[in-house]
């Protein structure tokens, strides 16, 4: 195809989206999880390599090297789209195209630098493995890429995103909650900058373009989802492109609505010590009363599978799944976060309180909440925290773990768990039915997902993750 105008620009960025997520392994490699015992069966081979933080060696659906290829063709897509802008002069009505494109991008080696490397962290970033950040389409065979440092690469997405966010608010589509529009392209920003950990203003700043003035106006209500009597009902709603809460929605082919199991669930017990049914500052989370599933599997059904039909007649097809990518109610934590980082807890209480509120409990004072974590009833929620970067004992602590709280269950099947984890070296186990439970050290290197093996036996010998 030749691209001759902005609205064959347009067209090529939907394919600059990536088509899979790792959520299936961030989620399942998480705490969130638990093994109820070979009585309930063997769930798919890859939810048992995730539950064990065993190195891939599956390739099918959703695993590290579908993860991988999905995102360097997407990265190839965007590449693509910014050179054939150059090339026709970089006219105004592409100057959108040009930041959406340049935010696919940054997001998508985002994706797989918080996938397949260790979470960011200035101590170590310029030894770390990064992952190759490319910027430029393959025009020929067998080029040998290095993977460069975890410090080149988040200086590079932070390059893409600082040169996208001005131009942006110029893409337009017909259904724009598919693409980069500037509240996601800022959302993006602010979660980029929070796990980058740099300057803490910009993630303030950032998040507020991206909720705006007053956050009480479009956080997600969970009350109006009453209506809703069976899971596809409750993901068509979760995912519908008029609730206020959505900013980024991201077609996924994927198997993740077949992979809630019995077998490694999240159970009552987990519920209800650590998640959704667990106390908060401000009390119960009231619009959590009703979950699906049961004891062994309790689960929020964001997204229950779509599947698409290829085959008519032989009713064969693709299973899908649609990603909330981001959303208003992660972007205010992240600006609470960089509130708290600031040592600025009021202004963070007021935006835990938000959250609070939105999802039935009652406000709660930055005191409250400091009280409320310094509890000793809250050990199952509370595991110890040991990030590379500082943070003071006491309420910058406590403030910390209500935000790590919130995220955990506002994050629930997304990944979002995961990558907390990651960041502030946080120390978890797994329990094996009729086995020793499992212990994941705060800086084991297991964290940082092995490369994929077809991408390790390629030629050129990419460094594979230390063990």
């Amino acid at each position: 195809t030749e691209i001759t105008n902005a609205t064959k620009v347009r067209d090529l960025l939907v394919s600059a989206y990536p088509t899979l997520h790792p959520m299936i392994i961030a989620e399942y490699m998480s705490d969130n999880y638990t093994d109820n015992g070979d009585i309930y069966g063997s769930p798919m081979n890859l939810v048992a390599e995730a539950y064990y933080w065993e190195d891939p060696v599956e390739t099918d659906w959703d695993s590290p090297q579908e993860v991988w290829d999905a995102c360097y063709k997407a990265i190839a897509t965007a590449n693509q789209v910014l050179e054939d802008i150059e090339k026709l002069g970089t006219p105004e009505d592409c100057l959108g195209y040009k930041g959406e494109a340049l935010l696919c991008r940054a997001y998508c080696h985002f994706i797989l630098a918080n996938t397949f490397c260790m979470a960011y962290s200035e101590t170590s970033a310029d030894t770390d493995l990064g992952i190759p950040y490319i910027t430029s389409p393959e025009k020929q065979v067998g080029v040998v890429y290095e993977r460069g440092t975890l410090a080149q690469v988040y200086e590079k997405i932070d390059s893409d995103i600082e040169e996208a966010l001005p131009i942006i608010d110029g893409a337009e589509h017909d259904v724009q909650i598919y693409h980069f529009n500037k509240k996601a392209a800022y959302a993006f920003a602010a979660r980029f900058n929070l796990y980058y950990g740099k300057d803490f203003d910009k993630v303030i700043a950032y998040a507020t373009e991206a909720v705006g003035s007053n956050p009480a106006t479009v956080l997600r209500d969970l009350n109006g989802y009453t209506k809703f009597t069976t899971p596809k009902e409750w993901t068509y709603g979760y995912i519908n492109d008029d609730e206020p809460a959505n900013l980024l929605l991201i077609a996924n082919r994927s198997m993740f609505g077949r992979s809630l199991n019995e077998r490694y669930g999240t159970t009552r017990q987990i519920a209800s010590q650590e998640l959704f049914w667990s106390e908060f500052p401000g009390g119960s989370l009231q619009v959590y009363s009703t979950i699906f599933g049961n004891d062994q599997m309790l689960y929020i059904p964001k997204m229950v599978e779509i599947f698409e039909i290829t085959d008519q007649i032989a009713q064969t097809g693709q299973p899908h799944v649609v990603l909330p990518a981001f959303t208003t109610d992660e972007a205010l934590l992240c600006r609470a976060e960089a509130y708290i980082m600031k040592h600025e807890y009021d202004l963070a209480a007021a935006d835990l309180s938000y959250w609070y509120v939105i999802k039935g409990a009652s406000a709660a004072s930055a005191q409250q909440i400091n009280d409320f974590y310094a509890a000793g009833n809250t050990a199952t929620i509370c595991k110890p925290l040991n990030p590379k970067f500082g943070i003071e004992a006491g309420m910058q602590t406590n403030m910390l773990q209500a935000v790590l709280h919130a995220r955990r269950v506002e994050g629930l099947g997304e990944g979002i768990r995961w990558q907390d984890i990651k960041r502030f070296g946080i120390e978890i186990q797994h329990a094996v039915y009729h086995g020793e439970t499992m212990t994941l050290k705060p800086y084991d290197l297991r964290k940082a997902v092995q490369i994929p093996v077809d991408v390790l036996a390629a030629p050129g010998e990419m460094t594979p993750n230390p063990r």
